[in-house]
């Protein structure tokens, strides 16, 4: 070790925290992906509670009127691009 120079004890140095550096960048990049996750389940799971509160609210003859087709296709809709948001989503066939 004493007869190597400075640059070649950098270059090992810098070899040897190679696998931590990618290590650090993969943590990193899970965590995001897991916060990003969370943040989709529970806008769904609010989603969720909106729609069944919409849903739980119709009565046996209840007129459906425009109002609440629309109201019904936001909740659709919403509940598409959460879906279709999520990490390794798949249209179904």
């Amino acid at each position: 070790m004493e007869n190597q120079s400075v640059q070649q004890l950098l270059a090992q140095i810098q070899q040897q925290l190679q696998p931590l550096t990618e290590l650090s960048t993969l943590l990193v990049t899970r965590a995001e992906i897991q916060a990003y996750t969370e943040d989709l389940y529970n806008q769904l799971v609010s989603l969720a509670h909106e729609g069944i509160q919409f849903l739980g609210g119709v009565q046996l003859g209840q007129v459906i009127d425009s109002e609440w087709i629309e109201k019904r296709n936001e909740i659709v809709q919403q509940a598409q691009r959460l879906v279709l948001d999520a990490p390794n989503a798949k249209q179904p066939a």
